[in-house]
């Protein structure tokens, strides 16, 4: 009897996102807990301490590549409210306008420097979602393009560990430059203390007399597979007369926001149905399966240009939200905080505004609660505009990888 079976291999993997999420819980984010899960898989890994198929062998990979993926866009997709958007439309600019810039650099700079297949593939994860990472991983392994694949991931994993330093200084400099000003002193009396997050809205809706008997998971999972197929359908007529720039994967994202304001589908639909983990899980796991594909020297020949795709990235990205921020009359520290949120996702983006808040002895106590309400909600409402508008991008980008 061997010991690698489908519960042992995933307690294995589970076991790799608990020491992970460990390790960020303790560094208040600044540790990416994926890195730390990637890291102890390949030491593992390449010590045959665990095999390279663990991922096959736990049946996630199966799920990856069917169901999860179009489910996860769907579900992310439906997370952003209009209503957010009209509100903060300034924030959620500064978010497209910096995927924009990381789109030229990558385009442009990034293609001269490191290759066409990397620095477009690259424009998804530095973007902000792993979902992303997914379309141009998918792309790659595709056209048989492991050092590719190998090298999105690894983007991935590291632009947090380059995004959360610049985040800092650059809200730090801000609070220096709205505290002068007397922005936080100025804006203490008309603080609002609503979120921005849309999580604590609710959303009290009278239930018809049918109502009652579909209040179930089932029903949750019926009407995302319905807005998925109705989506794929779309995205497959639609891709080779606009030669892959409209495909299933952005329908998945349009669709979702379109249910999720008509009121078809609820707000995080997984999560109602009690169903987020495990799909998430799945998705994971597709980043150790993809490093399991290649050989150490791969995986080591492909940080350098990494790293340096990352930064060119930053250049392009805060020089185009800076810019916007003197044209939106918004203090340019702020907006280029604000666009490192493509870089260090959430909780990273409302934990690195926290630490910088406390961080600021010089604030007092209504200086400090001033800025709270005008630094966090944007940093979290970034997040979620990143992840989205790096969807799209990586959606549009993988046209034109190879």
């Amino acid at each position: 009897m061997t010991f690698w079976s489908t519960c042992s291999a995933m307690a294995v993997i589970a076991l790799f996102f608990v020491i992970g999420n460990a390790v960020s819980v303790k560094s208040r984010g600044y540790i990416n807990s994926v890195l730390v899960a990637v890291i102890i898989f390949l030491v593992l890994m390449y010590t045959n301490i665990v095999p390279a198929d663990i991922c096959t062998t736990s049946g996630l990979a199966g799920m990856v590549g069917t169901f999860v993926i179009p489910f996860c866009i769907v579900d992310v997709s439906t997370k952003l409210r209009l209503k957010q958007l009209k509100k903060e439309w300034k924030t959620a600019l500064i978010i497209v306008v910096a995927t924009l810039g990381i789109a030229v650099i990558c385009s442009t700079v990034g293609v001269a420097a490191i290759g066409k297949a990397r620095a477009i593939g690259a424009i998804g994860p530095l973007g902000g979602a792993l979902l992303a990472t997914t379309i141009s991983q998918q792309m790659a392994t595709a056209m048989g393009a492991s050092d590719v694949a190998v090298f999105v991931m690894i983007v991935l994993v590291l632009q947090m560990i380059i995004g959360l330093p610049i985040a800092s200084i650059c809200l730090k400099q801000y609070i220096k430059s709205a505290r002068k000003n007397g922005e936080f002193a100025a804006y203490a009396g008309v603080m609002n203390t609503g979120s921005l997050d849309g999580a604590a809205e609710s959303e009290s809706r009278k239930k018809s007399g049918i109502a009652k008997y579909l209040n179930c998971d089932y029903w949750v999972f019926f009407k995302i597979a319905i807005v998925g197929f109705a989506a794929y359908a779309v995205g497959t007529l639609l891709a080779p007369l606009t030669k892959s720039i409209i495909n299933a994967t952005l329908c998945y994202l349009i669709f979702g926001m379109v249910a999720a304001e008509l009121g078809f589908l609820e707000r995080s639909p997984l999560q109602k149905a009690g169903s987020q983990g495990i799909v998430y899980f799945a998705l994971f796991s597709l980043l150790l399966s993809t490093f399991a594909s290649v050989s150490f020297e791969v995986l080591i020949s492909q940080i350098a240009p990494a790293i340096a795709i990352i930064l060119m990235a930053a250049v392009g990205m805060l020089l185009f939200s800076g810019l916007l921020g003197k044209l939106l009359k918004i203090d340019p520290w702020l907006a280029m905080g604000i666009s490192m949120c493509c870089y260090i996702g959430y909780p990273g983006s409302q934990i690195v505004a926290e630490e910088v808040i406390k961080g600021s002895p010089e604030l007092s106590a209504e200086e400090a609660a001033a800025c709270s309400q005008l630094i966090i909600p944007r940093m979290i409402l970034g997040y979620f505009v990143s992840a989205i508008t790096s969807i799209l991008a990586a959606s549009v980008a993988v046209g034109f990888m190879f």
